[in-house]
């Protein structure tokens, strides 16, 4: 039989398309070109050779699995061994040998280099050495893990798509909380869910079983490792998905992040409150219908409302249905301070920094760190019986988060943050949540105790292991030794049972896992000076005199010994001299003098943001250092010190966890080996573990180090010299960081007791 080309080429994509492989996964013509070329040029062949070639073709393709290989594999047999031999007389010339399409792909890459692509040398770089790592997987192997990556893939772009819909669902929103409903009678101010389970869309389960529990006025520190399911957790409760939850709560969820409207700040805190609103609505919907609107209006508060619309209202049933309602109404008002409402939400809004004039202006103005802070402003305001804050501290500076501990501290219901600020933790929290293992764990006290309670037991637990492996190994060694001893057969079968009985009562063995570091290596030493700034002023635009500059007259030092912590409020100028400190901007007066051989490390928040989330994580290093041409197995040794190594290090970093992604920043601050190292907010976005690595890392370096930071924790234990930026100034403050924390407290109560007075006088 003669198989003509263009039906071998219909019946393979028709055998593809029958097992509902995408279209666009069959586009790429050359691919199927080369393998009909090789079917054609095949003699003598057999189902198993048929096979054997078609499978490395198809199995590139993304969606194609074991068993479409097999179905596509037999409708070819069929077609070419349909007289019981191969194919003879086709026109097209056999190949000499048969052609790999990954040679061919790589001879372009190897083109592309040629002509400069920096992204082809990296990937010819990679390739080789991921054909390295797959030259010891099956097919089948390689088919699960291009599925997995596509899994990966989707369930990505599925998540920043949700989180675009939510945005747009939410849009000029600050906070999202359901009307609680009072009719069912329960008032019990505890709370408590018994075999809770939540599972994700794609079947992943986060909780099994857990039992949930909040005590009235107590404050809960939620924590676990990143990507645990705390925020779905928290979005579970807010919309009341958890199966016997009781509805008579005003409950809350902070959002993260929100989009800005042309509302002014104050006003979208006000409106952040959706059972004042509708409380008011009903107010006026009544007092319309009572038709003493006006008799209503002059009066200044509630009860004077009251009074004179019980004096003036006729006694009927249906208005007495109405005054009895009205009744309801403002009593509840009254339980959730509406009288007061404007003062407390301008005493909020000026705790967290923001000025009169903030206040004022819409929340369009403000950038993505002033707009969380007005969502979090909304949700103080709201005062929820259970309000639930998730990660509060990020985008605030020092002076907001000591506002917010000591306002939670006086707070008058129930609280549950997840925080990665251990001192925010232990300032707040009464009491930690440990959510592991698919379950919930209590634990008295603040963070650090918990960490202290949570290490005993891990010792208790591995002390009554041992016990029992130290017993159990001396029965065996007694049954070993008389098993065959027929005198004491019957204390060996007693010795028997003793051991079955304990396996069955066995403790659980405890798997600790080990404690993960890093080190930042020391760079070459240099001479003096490091980093001088000598009298220098900045400010972005020129036109402004020098007293109205936002930096005047700095006078600032860095060496390789420095341990420097720059503190201040959002605006103040900090971000600013870091630029100024890394040459990024050039003071308008004065000088700065920067070593010429000094390497600056910059680490930030959003370091992990930086990288190419399709690429692996050798790829984006390769690409970052491609000016010193390092290879790739140098690059891969090097990211195995910090624990991506195997198919982590080869496999896109849109698969890594949010931890594993923290530690490739790392190793990319590593790699420049800096003399100083200038940090910004490190510590947002990274777990516990990552934080406490860093911190040691810190400690253990040779070098300069710059933080700008509001984690109290990370500063206090690694920078032993304070630097204030404020009104201008950059200067030392001659003190410790719990000295400094007591003057900023001050200093923003003054400022909040201040705000209030004045805006106070603005609406008299």
């Amino acid at each position: 039989m003669t198989v003509d080309y263009d039906i071998l080429q219909d019946t393979l994509k028709s055998s593809l398309l029958e097992r509902n492989i995408p279209d666009d996964e069959l586009e790429d013509e050359d691919v199927f070109d080369y393998l009909i070329h090789i079917l054609l040029a095949l003699e003598g062949t057999s189902n198993e050779e048929i096979h054997d070639t078609v499978a490395p073709f198809l199995e590139q393709l993304p969606s194609v699995t074991d068993e479409v290989v097999d179905h596509v594999s037999q409708v070819i047999s069929e077609l070419i061994l349909s007289d019981g031999q191969a194919s003879k007389g086709s026109n097209v010339k056999k190949l000499d040998k048969n052609v790999s399409m990954q040679d061919e792909l790589a001879k372009s890459d190897e083109h592309a280099v040629l002509v400069g692509d920096a992204r082809a040398k990296v990937s010819a770089n990679a390739n080789e050495q991921k054909d390295m790592f797959h030259s010891t997987e099956s097919a089948k192997e390689r088919r699960k893990a291009r599925q997995e990556l596509e899994r990966a893939r989707k369930e990505y772009e599925a998540s920043l798509r949700a989180l675009e819909d939510e945005e747009e669902k939410l849009e000029g929103k600050v906070a999202a909380m359901i009307l609680p409903d009072y009719s069912t009678g329960r008032n019990d101010p505890d709370i408590k869910c018994q075999n809770v389970s939540i599972s994700l869309d794609n079947g992943r389960c986060l909780l099994d079983d857990a039992e949930l529990k909040f005590t009235h006025r107590r404050r809960y520190g939620l924590v676990g490792k990143n990507g645990i399911g705390k925020t779905t957790l928290l979005k579970a409760i807010a919309a009341f998905e958890i199966p016997d939850f009781p509805r008579h709560h005003r409950v809350l969820h902070v959002r993260q992040e929100i989009r800005g409207s042309e509302t002014s700040v104050l006003d979208t805190v006000l409106a952040a409150d959706v059972e004042r609103n509708a409380l008011i609505a009903e107010e006026k919907e009544i007092l319309a219908r009572l038709e003493q609107t006006d008799a209503a209006e002059g009066s200044n508060s509630l009860s004077e409302k009251m009074a004179k619309l019980k004096a003036t209202v006729e006694d009927n049933d249906k208005f007495a249905a109405d005054l009895k309602r009205l009744d309801e109404v403002y009593g509840r008002l009254g339980i959730i301070g509406a009288d007061n409402a404007t003062t407390r939400a301008a005493t909020i809004l000026s705790g967290l920094q923001f000025s009169n004039k903030m206040q004022m202006g819409p929340t369009s103005a403000l950038s993505g760190g002033w707009r969380m802070r007005v969502s979090l402003a909304a949700a103080l305001f709201i005062e929820p019986d259970l309000l639930m804050l998730d990660e509060p501290t990020n985008h605030l500076d020092i002076e907001a988060v000591l506002w917010l501990e000591a306002y939670l501290q006086s707070y008058k219901h129930t609280v549950v943050v997840v925080s990665h600020d251990r001192g925010f933790l232990n300032e707040v929290c009464t009491d930690i949540i440990l959510f592991q293992n698919l379950k919930l764990e209590y634990y008295k006290g603040n963070y650090d105790i918990y960490v202290k309670t949570s290490e005993e037991s891990i010792k208790n637990r591995v002390k009554e292991y041992d016990a029992y492996l130290e017993k159990r190994a001396h029965i065996m060694e007694f049954i070993d030794k008389f098993r065959f001893n027929a005198k004491r057969a019957t204390l060996v079968q007693s010795r028997v049972k003793m051991v079955e009985k304990m396996d069955l009562e066995a403790p659980e063995k405890v798997e600790i896992e080990a404690k993960w570091t890093f080190d930042l290596p020391a760079a070459e030493p240099i001479s003096r000076p490091i980093i001088a700034i000598n009298d220098a002023y900045f400010d972005y635009s020129k036109d402004k005199k020098e007293d109205a500059y936002l930096l005047k007259k700095i006078n600032f030092g860095v060496d390789l010994d420095s341990r420097i912590g720059i503190m201040g409020v959002n605006g103040a100028g900090k971000s600013t001299l870091l630029n100024l400190i890394m040459g990024r901007l050039r003071p308008l007066k004065g000088d700065i003098s920067i070593n010429g051989r000094l390497r600056i490390g910059y680490f930030t928040q959003h370091s992990a943001d930086k990288f190419d989330l399709k690429l692996s994580a050798i790829e984006n290093m390769l690409i970052t250092y491609e000016s010193t041409n390092p290879s790739d197995q140098e690059m891969r040794s090097f990211l195995g010190k910090f624990e991506i190594q195997g198919n982590d290090a080869l496999k896109p970093m849109m698969m890594l966890s949010g931890g594993q992604k923290s530690r490739v920043a790392f190793a990319s601050l590593c790699y420049q080996k800096p003399h100083v190292i200038i940090f910004d907010e490190p510590t947002n976005h990274l777990d516990m573990e990552s934080i406490d690595a860093l911190v040691d890392a810190v400690k253990n370096f040779q070098g300069g180090i710059i933080a700008v930071s509001h984690d109290q924790h990370f500063i206090s234990e690694t920078c032993g010299e304070l630097w204030i930026v404020s009104n201008g100034d950059a200067v030392r403050f001659r003190g410790t960081f719990n000295q400094y924390k007591k003057e900023a407290l001050k200093r923003t109560s003054k400022k909040v007791a201040e705000s209030v007075k004045m805006l106070s006088n603005v609406n008299a």
